[in-house]
């Protein structure tokens, strides 16, 4: 059976470049396992939310907020790190293969795929898994009435990505040019245009959706590494696939060390680490903050694909298992974490700690060390649990051409 030459966190199918149809295909594997490490960076980001790292409000069961001691800032740094950049670098694998695809298949089989493939799971997510969050969630916090309501939950994702397909088959009707590198191709971006974009688009074109739309833009969650970070990564993905930035060597590409990138990006990690814990006092600070983590998001994404093709670009057994699995991961963790913490603190009542909160002693047991023990256990269960229960949907005879 044919297979679509296509790769997101969306689909199974192998991570491949096609330079002629009628020619061999071959392997972008590191690609694969760009996917199955962002996909565990999403698992254990809201484990972290759950434990007090994303603030009131992050998750569907939170413990252990109001805290202000050294683990509970390690969770916010590393929450903000990641969110800062690693669902643009989602949307800009699953943009690569858009081009392709769609000249292969054309509009109505291109639309097809993506009802089955995405917009199936995007509605399963809003009727049944996050609503199934929400009540267990409701439940252990001791919610007296738990209202039945459909919300898309981790699968805005799904749902933008959908809206992302539909404008490129809309403006691109008439390309047929994603299917093979075009000649002439443009170059990648160097890093003066690189950083121009972090600070512009990903930064300061960002902060008036961080205003006018705090909280969630069309179930988007409106942060840092969102909005104009997704449209633009989206974009240069698609560009990406057009021009063969992915096929050779990226650091040969680049005009600057990889040394120098890494230097960049663990700068400008560590500024957003110090900004942060000021952004209440000044408003200049935020500024500074959101300019850094534009800057963050495009460097960072960077690294993580000159990384993983340069020394993970290959393929195994363990491999394949993640990969094939790593779609499922994204839809079903939501529940598996929330039950994981819910037996956490169902744990901890039995033990007789009846208060996870940083600021209280339990016990003559600091919280903070409480909290630090929580969540490297529900961090390990749930990828324990998820992995292998994801790969098991995936061989089922229905779910197996969806997930």
């Amino acid at each position: 059976m044919a297979q679509d030459l296509e790769i997101s966190i969306l689909t199974n199918e192998p991570a491949v470049v096609q330079s002629n149809p009628s020619t061999d295909v071959t392997r972008l594997a590191y690609l694969d396992n760009v996917k199955t490490f962002l996909t565990a960076l999403v698992v254990t980001h809201h484990v972290n939310c759950a434990f007090g790292g994303g603030g009131q409000g992050s998750w569907f069961l939170i413990i252990g907020l109001g805290g202000d001691g050294p683990f509970t800032r390690f969770l916010e740094v590393f929450t903000s790190l990641d969110q800062a950049f690693f669902m643009p670098l989602f949307f800009f694998i699953s943009a690569y293969f858009v081009p392709s695809s769609y000249a292969k298949k054309g509009w109505q089989a291109f639309r097809q795929g993506r009802k089955r493939r995405i917009l199936l799971p995007a509605l399963f997510s809003l009727f049944a898994i996050t609503p199934a969050c929400v009540a267990l969630g409701g439940y252990v916090a001791g919610v007296e009435k738990i209202i039945y309501a459909p919300h898309p939950g981790v699968a805005w994702f799904l749902y933008w990505l959908l809206l992302f397909n539909w404008m490129y088959a809309t403006m691109m009707a008439d390309d047929t040019s994603g299917s093979t590198p075009v000649e002439n191709s443009t170059k990648m971006p160097g890093t003066i245009r690189r950083l121009f974009c972090g600070i512009t688009v990903c930064g300061l074109a960002l902060l008036p959706f961080l205003i006018l739309t705090p909280g969630s833009l069309a179930s988007m969650p409106v942060s840092i590494g969102s909005v104009t970070c997704d449209f633009l990564m989206f974009y240069l993905g698609i560009q990406a696939k057009k021009n063969a930035w992915l096929e050779t060597s990226l650091v040969k590409q680049m005009d600057i060390h990889p040394i120098v990138l890494l230097a960049m990006v663990i700068g400008e990690g560590a500024g957003m680490a110090i900004l942060q814990p000021m952004i209440e006092e000044q408003q200049l600070v935020g500024i500074a903050l959101v300019c850094l983590a534009g800057l963050f998001c495009l460097d960072m994404s960077l690294l993580v694909l000159v990384f993983f093709q340069k020394y993970l670009n290959g393929e195994n057994s363990v491999t394949k298992f993640f990969a094939r699995a790593a779609y499922g991961v994204y839809l079903t963790h939501p529940i598996v974490v929330t039950g994981m913490t819910a037996m956490y603190i169902c744990i901890c009542n039995k033990l007789g700690v009846d208060n996870i909160d940083p600021s209280d002693n339990n016990d003559g047991l600091p919280a903070e060390n409480i909290l630090m023990a929580g969540w490297a256990l529900v961090n390990l269960a749930s990828h324990a649990v998820v992995w292998p229960l994801s790969y098991g949907l995936t061989q089922l005879p229905v779910l197996k051409n969806i997930l």
